[in-house]
């Protein structure tokens, strides 16, 4: 995996214009071009009886609305080639999450850089619908965005295993991912459990930790030497009431800057399943997700 090609999705929003910091950062220490995509969903009105007077006004507001997107795009545009990194700008009309995925098809895109919430046409805000599709429906690595950064940093990179095919993959991922970056990864276990289980006699808690941690450190091995070269590594062991809640909290105390998962493909479906527990992160972590399809 080498990250050459970026696919900003900017819809206006502050988070989308928080997913671009992250996009700077990772365009300029992998070297990566950058696509910064914008869409304009096409006003439905066939099924209103509107007056021609009143349509060719909201037809003027929505070119106008198109124009505006190109000027602000272009604008982000030449701020980025004046920092070294190659960009184009294109805006488009479209459903947006149908167009953000057709783009990263068809231009061979690396990563895919969002916030995890946007605005519609009306300007209202949307709870991450657009986001949401796209991280159930595209082949491509998606980074999500939520919060602000000044200055964006990667130091410290997390990968929540709960033994799947899919979080080895998202393993690979991640240690190629930070060769380039020189941060740490932690490979994360949380163990669904009740509080009260600490009090069951014969080191009941201490036997699931030991086993879980050596499933943790055998994942680490199936990734290769040249991989993991130079790149520290650890694995830790939680125990919570609930799995995604376990690395939310994880990741608050830790201060962790990215965390890197697996997604899970169901059979016979042909979208991509993200599972509850990633949706619950990907919703409530503190730190940009990154997501790997298997």
């Amino acid at each position: 995996m080498k990250i050459k090609h970026i696919l900003w999705a900017s819809d206006g929003s502050k988070e989308s214009r928080y997913a671009l910091r992250w996009t700077e950062l990772c365009a300029t220490r992998l070297g990566a071009n950058v696509t910064a995509l914008s869409v304009v969903e096409n006003p439905d009105l066939c099924t209103l009886e509107i007056p021609d007077d009143v349509t060719r006004k909201i037809a003027l507001i929505d070119r106008g609305l198109e124009r505006r997107t190109d000027n602000r795009l272009k604008r982000l545009g030449r701020v980025l080639e004046q920092k070294g990194i190659k960009t184009k700008t294109r805006v488009v009309r479209g459903i947006p999450y149908q167009e953000i995925i057709k783009a990263a098809q068809s231009q061979d895109v690396d990563l895919i850089a969002m916030g995890k919430r946007g605005l519609n046409l009306w300007g209202r805000m949307l709870l991450g619908s657009t986001t949401t599709k796209v991280l159930r429906e595209s082949h491509v690595p998606i980074l999500t965005v939520r919060h602000a950064a000044k200055k964006p940093a990667v130091k410290r990179i997390v990968v929540p295993s709960s033994f799947s095919p899919a979080d080895n993959i998202a393993l690979e991922w991640a240690f190629e991912f930070t060769g380039t970056l020189g941060a740490s990864v932690c490979l994360l276990h949380i163990i669904q459990a009740h509080k009260s289980w600490d009090t069951v006699k014969g080191g009941f808690m201490g036997r699931l930790r030991r086993v879980a941690t050596e499933k943790l450190d055998a994942m680490l091995e199936t990734v290769s030497a040249q991989k993991r070269k130079g790149v520290p590594e650890f694995t830790r062991v939680k125990a919570f009431s609930r799995p995604w809640s376990g690395i939310v909290s994880f990741l608050r105390e830790e201060g962790i800057d990215i965390i890197v998962m697996g997604t899970h493909a169901r059979k016979g479906v042909p979208r991509f399943f993200l599972g509850s527990v990633a949706e619950r992160v990907i919703r409530e972590a503190p730190c940009p997700v990154i997501t790997v399809r298997p």
